[in-house]
């Protein structure tokens, strides 16, 4: 049910700010997993959930799988929203602000650059 499942995540989102990041990983995962099967993995919705599975990740220090998620979830959402919507320029600049955690500055930089150039839609 739509409701129950944006309850989940912002239950994810709320234990997150908590700091209890351990629960707020394990409430998005299912919520990700949920949302898969009812909307599909490409699905707006699913995409904000999966992100948020990258979100912890990075706060518990797992920054190469959050990096993973979040070049996942760039890459969906260009393939949907398109390369010049406002959430596929944010989910590069999660992209790239995990880079700089990783240490790859260059890349980071580099992204950031890309993303700067992309014209913005007039929305």
């Amino acid at each position: 049910h739509p409701e129950t499942l944006r309850a989940r995540h912002a239950l994810g989102v709320n234990l997150g700010r908590l700091g209890r990041w351990e629960e707020a990983l394990a409430e998005a995962r299912d919520v990700v997993a949920l949302r898969e099967r009812a909307l599909g993995p490409d699905h707006p919705d699913t995409l904000v959930s999966r992100r948020e599975v990258a979100v912890a990740l990075g706060w518990l220090g797992e920054w190469t799988d959050a990096l993973e998620l979040y070049r996942q979830v760039a890459r969906a959402r260009e393939r949907v929203l398109g390369a010049d919507h406002p959430d596929t320029l944010a989910s590069r600049d999660d992209e790239a602000r995990c880079l700089e955690q990783l240490g790859r500055h260059t890349e980071a930089g580099e992204l950031y650059r890309r993303t700067a150039s992309v014209p913005r839609r007039q929305e």
